[in-house]
């Protein structure tokens, strides 16, 4: 940004002294080296244009510099410190890239769990029902399934005999499904009532 100011308490055996902003400001210090090219005389009161620069001791400084009336080219930009250069850029530049690589490594074990091919179930050994044609699971999931002669029985909540639609229906609930009410002297024989009449 170019500023205007006076020129003052100017020396010119140390060719060095100040300039006093036409806006507010602090007067700021000005050395041969800050003109881009010095005029042979500068006196207190020339009006100068220039750019303002930070030193290595943290205090402003007049650069670019040249008296009204010398014709330049526009002034280069000062250049300010690239951001990637500061260490707290480099940080959160680090700190994102771990939690991407974080975020990509559980995706990918989600992803991999997921496809995992489940366990084989172990063969178990034929019983009297098998034999007979009846295949019952030590551990069945709820609701149990039974499979006999190829008709497929589950329990749907069934409790009467008058429900069953036929004797080995009542049989299947009575080994297999719970609060039903189809053995009334408890014998362990379904619907015997029923069953036993050419019922179904």
């Amino acid at each position: 940004m170019l500023h205007q100011g006076k020129l003052k308490d100017w020396d010119p055996s140390k060719g060095s002294g100040f300039i006093q902003q036409d806006k507010a400001g602090p007067d700021i210090r000005i050395s041969s080296s800050g003109f881009r090219k010095k005029p042979e005389k500068l006196q207190d009161g020339d009006s100068i244009f220039f750019q303002i620069e930070v030193d290595s001791q943290d205090k402003l400084k007049a650069v670019f510099a040249y008296r009204a009336g010398q014709h330049f080219a526009p002034a280069p930009a000062v250049k300010k410190p690239a951001l990637s250069s500061l260490p707290f850029q480099r940080v959160l530049s680090g700190l994102v890239s771990l939690s991407i690589l974080v975020w990509l490594g559980y995706q990918s074990w989600y992803l991999f769990s997921a496809e995992a091919p489940l366990p084989a179930v172990t063969s178990f050994t034929e019983t009297d029902e098998q034999q007979s044609g009846t295949t019952l699971l030590d551990n069945p999931v709820w609701p149990p399934i039974q499979v006999q002669q190829g008709l497929q029985f589950q329990c749907e909540g069934k409790q009467h005999c008058s429900e069953m639609t036929s004797c080995e229906e009542a049989e299947f609930y009575l080994k297999n499904c719970p609060n039903v009410l189809i053995d009334g002297d408890n014998d362990g024989r379904a619907c015997e009532k029923d069953c036993g009449h050419g019922w179904f």
